[in-house]
This record gives structure tokens, C-alpha cells and sequence, in this order.
């Protein structure tokens, strides 16, 4: 096994478990009456997103 394929397959897999954990505080933040600490939506959105795009790096490194 190639290691861009481990690197696009490790990337993906965080992507996935960032946007799941964003989505989660999401719920979890419009849910919320009074006062709001949305630092886990902050934190993690962009994660998601880094690893997103560096996955894609790595799949058209393969191509």
C-alpha cells in the first residue's frame, strides 16, 4: 500500500469525524437557551475542512 493512499485515507476518515463532531455541536448549540460556548463548532468546522481539501490533494496525487 502506497503511502499518499494512507495519507488520503487517514485525511478522509478525519474529515468525516470533524464534520460529524461540528454537526453535533450544532444540534447541540441550537438547542441551547442563555448563553452559547460554540468553540467546538469553531474548532472543528475548519478541521473538517483542512483535511477535506488535503484528501483531495492527496486523490489527485494518485490520479
Amino acid at each position: 500500500m502506497n503511502f499518499i493512499f494512507c495519507f488520503m485515507l487517514g485525511c478522509m476518515l478525519l474529515s468525516v469525524f470533524h464534520f460529524m463532531y461540528s454537526y453535533k455541536e450544532a444540534l447541540k448549540i441550537s438547542n441551547e437557551e442563555g448563553p452559547v460556548f460554540g468553540w467546538g463548532l469553531i474548532f472543528h468546522l475548519p478541521l473538517a475542512f483542512m483535511f477535506a481539501i488535503l484528501a483531495n490533494l492527496f486523490h489527485q496525487q494518485l490520479s
